[in-house]
C-alpha cells in the first residue's frame, strides 16, 4: 500500500533529469540497517529511486542494492520511533496510536508569510507608474525606490502572499525564484505556472 511523500526540499541544485516521488512505500530498510524507516520524500535519479526517511537516514535502491519494502512489519521486527511519530502525525497513517492525537506540520509545505515577490523587481508596472502586479503572486501593490545610492531599484513593497501564488517547484519551494522575460521560474529551471492576471 504506498503512502503520499512530501516534496523532497533541497538548498542545493538538483538535475532536471531528477523527478520528485509523490509516493512510496510504507516502510523500508536496506539489508544493513537494524530497523525498519518511514519514507518522508522521494526522487526518482534514471534507474534509482532515493528515499529520506523522517529521521533523515537516505535509503537508495539500484539493481545492485535493493532496499527492502513492505506493507506491514513482520513481528518482532523494531520500527524507527522518530519516523513513526513523525509519519502519524503529518497524517501519512490515519492509525494513531493509543488513542492519542498527534500533530507534525512540516514548515515547508506552508507557503511563505512574505510574498517572494516582496522588495523585489518581480513585477508588471501599471499605468501611473506607483503600482505594479506581482508576478510571484498576481496582487497589485505598491512601488517604492529601494536599495540606497550603492545598489537603488524599484520595488514592490513587502507584502503577504496573494492567492494565485506560482507553484513551488518540488526541490527548492519558493526559496530560488527567478525572473525572465517577466516569467517566474525557479533557478534550477523547473517552470512554475503564472498566476492569474
Amino acid at each position: 500500500m504506498p503512502v503520499a511523500l512530501l516534496p523532497p526540499t533541497t538548498g542545493s541544485a538538483v538535475s532536471l533529469d531528477v523527478k520528485a516521488l509523490t509516493t512510496g512505500p510504507r516502510f523500508l530498510r536496506t539489508q544493513g540497517m537494524s530497523r525498519w524507516h518511514r519514507p518522508r520524500s522521494g526522487s526518482r535519479h534514471g534507474d534509482r529511486d532515493c528515499y529520506t526517511a523522517w529521521c533523515g537516514y537516505n535509503i537508495g535502491s539500484s539493481d545492485r542494492a535493493r532496499a527492502l519494502t513492505a506493507d506491514e512489519i513482520p513481528a518482532g521486527e523494531l520500527v524507527c520511533a522518530t519516523c513513526e511519530g513523525r509519519a502519524i502525525g503529518a497524517g501519512q497513517e490515519e492509525q494513531q496510536p493509543g488513542g492519542r492525537r498527534l500533530g507534525f506540520g512540516p514548515r515547508e509545505l506552508r507557503p511563505p508569510k512574505n510574498c517572494p515577490g516582496s522588495r523585489r523587481a518581480f513585477l508588471a508596472p501599471l499605468p501611473g507608474g506607483t503600482t505594479a502586479r506581482c508576478l510571484v503572486c498576481g496582487d497589485t501593490h505598491p512601488v517604492r525606490a529601494m536599495g540606497g545610492p550603492y545598489n537603488p531599484r524599484f520595488g514592490l513593497i513587502q507584502h503577504p502572499p496573494g492567492a494565485a501564488l506560482v507553484e513551488p517547484c518540488p526541490f527548492h519551494r519558493w526559496r530560488q525564484l527567478t525572473i525572465t522575460d517577466r516569467t517566474v521560474s525557479c533557478t534550477c529551471g523547473r517552470p512554475t505556472p503564472a498566476p492569474a492576471a
